[in-house]
């Protein structure tokens, strides 16, 4: 661990009790990327998202993305056995994550009450779809349901076509949420010296994060007049080979499009006057602009409008152009790990640089079971003990790829 020794999160242990999917799994992976010595306390049958394809060397793609810098341990969860040595890692841990539903935690022996009870200092993350009580308490979530629910859908789309964003994004920002949320309590431990436990329910995250400029035409309740539809100001410019995005509203940006363009006619049109005004419009706006937009390269058109200095503009990029793209490359935002098992593995880099820290780990998600034997040797366990362990079935250790019990 000596290569984030000076990371901010460095000197945390975190256990992630059976996390599954994305949002617990990402929780923790940000708190690695920051240094803390992530433990993934898995039961023997393994997570659904290891056994996704592509799958290389014991390790799938989909895992890989979200559990990099972890180290795991494979425990037979209905044992006796095994329940000692979750309890050995819980005990010493500072921070641990579930995201089971609601009150399965408790079913196992590992709700908050019976964690605080051997561990007051430990900070308990809960992440679950909709919180521990309510009408939705018991019912399970998935990314797609929680979008229908929040109410972003028909302005992602339309009244008569909602359309979801087609990525898990509420499981991602439930474990940024989730992670920041971790952090705020071990700042509150430093000056209390207790734990507490911490919840946070896909639902509320999903709705802080995609509805406050939205909230803008509800806020005020007893205004008689009905809310307004939102203005489409995310619609792209169709150019000849494809398209490019940006925002023109300011005055300065709409003047410097339309002079560019040769459509100075569009400067003086009144309905287009303002800013709000051009908001509004944006979709007939943009309309009018793609009749001389259409007649330029993606590259030539962005290098016009970038060069009056006022206009804000991008490529609209695939993946593939992304990974490629001179700021992308100078941040190193995609990298990759030339594994010598796994071959080589692109990679998102961290959110965050710490200036004056040690850079982050590049080390790949683990293998189910793959620090099994190292994790019981940390925790006390001797090696006759880990040997009957994995001979008696109760702790998987990987080997070469696949699993064993030897």
């Amino acid at each position: 661990m000596t290569e984030s020794a000076t990371l901010p999160c460095s000197g945390l242990t975190v256990v992630e009790l059976t996390t599954t999917m994305v949002s617990g799994p990402m929780c923790g992976q940000i708190l690695a990327d920051m240094g803390a010595d992530v433990i993934r306390l898995e039961g023997l049958q393994g997570e659904m998202m290891r056994f996704i394809h592509p799958v290389r060397g014991g390790v799938a793609a989909s895992f890989a993305q979200f559990n990099r810098n972890k180290r795991s341990i494979a425990v037979d969860m209905k044992s006796d056995k095994g329940h000692e040595i979750a309890w050995k890692l819980i005990e010493k841990a500072d921070i641990l994550i579930e995201n089971f539903r609601a009150g399965v935690a408790d079913k196992i022996g590992f709700g908050y009450e019976a964690v605080r009870s051997r561990n007051e200092r430990l900070i308990y993350v809960s992440v679950n779809g909709f919180g521990s009580s309510g009408p939705y308490a018991d019912q399970p979530a998935y990314d797609m349901t929680i979008q229908g629910l929040v109410g972003f859908m028909p302005i992602q789309g339309t009244k008569d076509d909602p359309r979801a964003i087609r990525s898990v994004i509420v499981d991602k920002v439930t474990a940024m949420a989730a992670a920041n949320a971790a952090l705020g309590a071990v700042i509150h431990r430093f000056s209390t010296g207790r734990g507490q436990k911490v919840e946070v329910a896909m639902m509320d995250a999903w709705a802080a994060v995609v509805l406050p400029e939205i909230m803008a035409t509800h806020a005020y309740s007893d205004d008689p007049e009905p809310p307004a539809e939102a203005p489409d100001v995310y619609r792209p410019i169709r150019t000849k080979d494809g398209h490019i995005i940006g925002f023109i509203g300011q005055d300065r940006q709409f003047a410097a499009v339309c002079r560019t363009l040769g459509r100075e006619d569009l400067l003086a049109e009144p309905r287009f006057a303002t800013p709000p005004m051009r908001i509004k419009l944006m979709n007939e706006i943009i309309g009018e602009l793609e009749k001389k937009t259409v007649e330029y390269s993606s590259e030539d058109l962005l290098a016009l409008l970038r060069a009056t200095g006022d206009v804000v503009v991008a490529p609209v990029n695939s993946m593939t152009d992304f990974f490629v793209d001179p700021q992308a490359v100078h941040n190193g935002t995609i990298y990759e790990i030339n594994d010598p098992e796994l071959g080589r593995l692109k990679q998102i880099k961290p959110m965050a640089n710490f200036m004056g820290a040690a850079p982050f780990s590049k080390r790949r998600a683990p293998r189910h079971g793959e620090q099994s034997r190292e994790l019981l040797a940390e925790f006390g366990y001797g090696q006759e003990e880990i040997a009957a362990l994995l001979d008696n079935g109760v702790v998987l250790q990987t080997f070469d790829g696949d699993t064993g019990r030897r």
